[in-house]
């Protein structure tokens, strides 16, 4: 065998020789000194060709690296700006270092003018103390941190913002702060409201448990006064009119039927229904509410009295209204503890409607305090000067009378109340003035059944009627035991029955007491006229409503309309 080839190491030295070639690390032509043979130069060019395949297929695999990153980062970038919510990178400081298009479209500002800046610049005001107590928290604690804050738009929009905010060290530089930013309105309003109507609801059943204990009260405080006017009133008829003791008992029975307007105010606050419905003049009404006042508490304010000529009337219940009137005067008075102006006007409006304005020119009220006037128990009065029931009632007593109430208020410069009723057609004529008390009191002899189970009111309407000359009263405690009376032939013109008892109780005792006595005329005593004792009383024919309390007159008119 010849030894003009080369071995393997001058094989393997001639292809490495190529790739330098190829690199350009020693030139391509061989030393002038070192031939090569045409074999030796045949496989040098296939090994040129080879690695230069190679080198153009690692170039294509390079760009197409290469692309594909490039479209990664494009996708990353989209993903990253269209994001539903706002990224946000911060300096230490709270400098703005980088946001994404979320980020700049909730702060209603362009990404470039965002950079650069406190991100302090974009908080409501009243909660930039919350955003500095929470960053100082997440860089001491270095956990995840999540809260709601109040943000701004660049046009001074305000929004609910909910953050999440990290700390994330950088190894090429100081560590910066991540935050991801949502706008959280809707919920927060969703929230509010939810808030809103949870205490509505408390506030309803607040109410229920006021009812439920007026209605108790009503009951209990009815038969005390009820007991007092009787027997009042009826010794009064009996006194010479002017003595001292006619003033004295004249005196108890205007403040006993006092007490019954305020048991009736704080049922019809309850119920939110008024108990009676008349047709009224509200002139009438200010004109004897102004001339109680005059003599009690004006005696440092100017009073202005602007009432319309023609004023039409509306239905309702006077002695409620009456209440209201008097709670608004007073609360006028008491803003004005040293002068001022209080005004009093009446306007017929919209055709269908009247209009009551009272107006002071007292300290008026903050808006803190006006949003919570008219919340049962709320009172900006010292502890025992107020109960923080007065307004509430007045709003519950004209919301029952489908009236309508508005406060305008700011502190210095007065409070203006105003109420707006429905008109209604005039009536021939009005009402009637009760009885004088001069009146001559007709004598008779009517045998009366009275059921009550209230030792006091039993006393009183007794005396009443001894007073009218109708001695012959059978008192019975419950309706059991005048069912049995009944039974046992007793023949009465009259039946007073109580409908708050026990036992059957007068919604009990009436049906049975029809089928008995199918004609006798009732008077259904109650301290509380609801719906279920008109009810009652419209179910069963000669039964009449007798609210309670009442005294000698009272019970005399109803005796002459049967």
């Amino acid at each position: 065998m010849g030894t003009s080839g080369k071995s393997p190491e001058d094989g393997r030295g001639l292809r490495q020789q190529a790739e330098e070639v190829a690199r350009g690390q020693i030139p391509a032509s061989p030393p002038a000194t070192e031939p090569l043979s045409p074999t030796a130069a045949q496989k040098l060019l296939l090994e040129l060709q080879v690695h230069q395949i190679e080198l153009e297929l690692q170039n294509e695999e390079l760009r197409r690296a290469q692309l594909e990153l490039g479209a990664s980062q494009a996708r990353y970038f989209d993903l990253y700006d269209l994001a539903p919510v706002g990224y946000l990178t911060l300096s230490r400081p709270g400098l703005i270092l980088e946001a994404n298009l979320t980020a700049a479209a909730l702060l209603g500002v362009s990404r470039g003018a965002m950079v650069h800046q406190p991100l302090s610049r974009f908080i409501h005001a009243d909660d930039k103390d919350l955003y500095y107590l929470q960053s100082k928290r997440l860089l001491s604690l270095r956990e995840p941190l999540a809260f709601d804050l109040r943000m701004l738009r660049g046009d001074g929009v305000a929004f609910w913002g909910h953050l999440v905010t990290t700390v994330a060290p950088d190894p090429e530089g100081p560590e910066v702060l991540r935050l991801v930013l949502s706008d959280v309105t809707g919920p927060k309003q969703a929230e509010a409201e939810t808030a809103k109507l949870q205490a509505q609801l408390q506030q309803a059943q607040k109410m229920e448990s006021l009812g439920i204990l007026a209605g108790g009260v009503a009951h209990d405080m009815n038969n005390v006064l009820g007991a007092i006017l009787g027997l009042a009133s009826a010794h009064l008829s009996t006194q010479p009119e002017g003595s001292p003791l006619h003033r004295a008992l004249g005196t108890i029975c205007k403040a006993t039927e006092r007490g019954g307007k305020m048991v009736k105010s704080l049922l019809s606050f309850a119920r939110q229904t008024p108990a009676e419905n008349h047709q009224l003049d509200l002139n009438a009404l200010l004109r004897e509410q102004v001339s109680l006042l005059e003599r009690s508490t004006l005696a440092n304010v100017h009073l202005l009295v602007d009432l319309e000529p023609e004023l039409q009337p509306i239905r309702g219940d006077a002695g409620a209204l009456t209440h209201v009137f008097m709670n608004l005067c007073v609360n006028a008075v008491d803003a004005m503890p040293q002068d001022g102006t209080l005004t009093l006007r009446t306007r017929n409006v919209d055709h269908d409607w009247i209009e009551l304005v009272v107006e002071d020119t007292g300290t008026g009220m903050s808006k803190e305090v006006l949003e919570k006037a008219l919340d049962p128990f709320f009172t900006t009065k010292e502890v025992g000067k107020g109960t923080g029931l007065g307004l509430s009632m007045v709003h519950s007593i004209v919301k029952a009378h489908r009236g309508q109430l508005s406060l305008q208020s700011e502190p210095g410069q007065g409070t203006r109340v105003r109420l707006r009723f429905p008109a209604c057609e005039r009536e021939a004529h009005l009402a009637a003035a009760a009885v004088a008390d001069a009146a001559p009191i007709p004598h008779g002899s009517r045998k009366v059944l009275l059921v009550d189970d209230d030792d006091l009111i039993q006393s009183s309407i007794q005396m009443m009627f001894e007073v009218l000359g109708h001695t012959k009263v059978f008192p019975a405690p419950s309706g059991e035991e005048a069912l049995a009376m009944l039974e046992a032939g007793l023949e009465p013109d009259l039946v007073i029955l109580d409908m708050n008892m026990p036992g059957l109780g007068g919604i009990g005792t009436l049906p049975r007491l029809r089928v008995l006595r199918p004609t006798v005329p009732v008077l259904l005593a109650t301290g509380r006229i609801d719906q279920t004792a008109l009810t009652l009383a419209a179910a069963h024919p000669g039964v009449t409503l007798l609210p309670k309390p009442f005294g000698l007159q009272e019970l005399q008119q109803h005796l002459e309309a049967l």
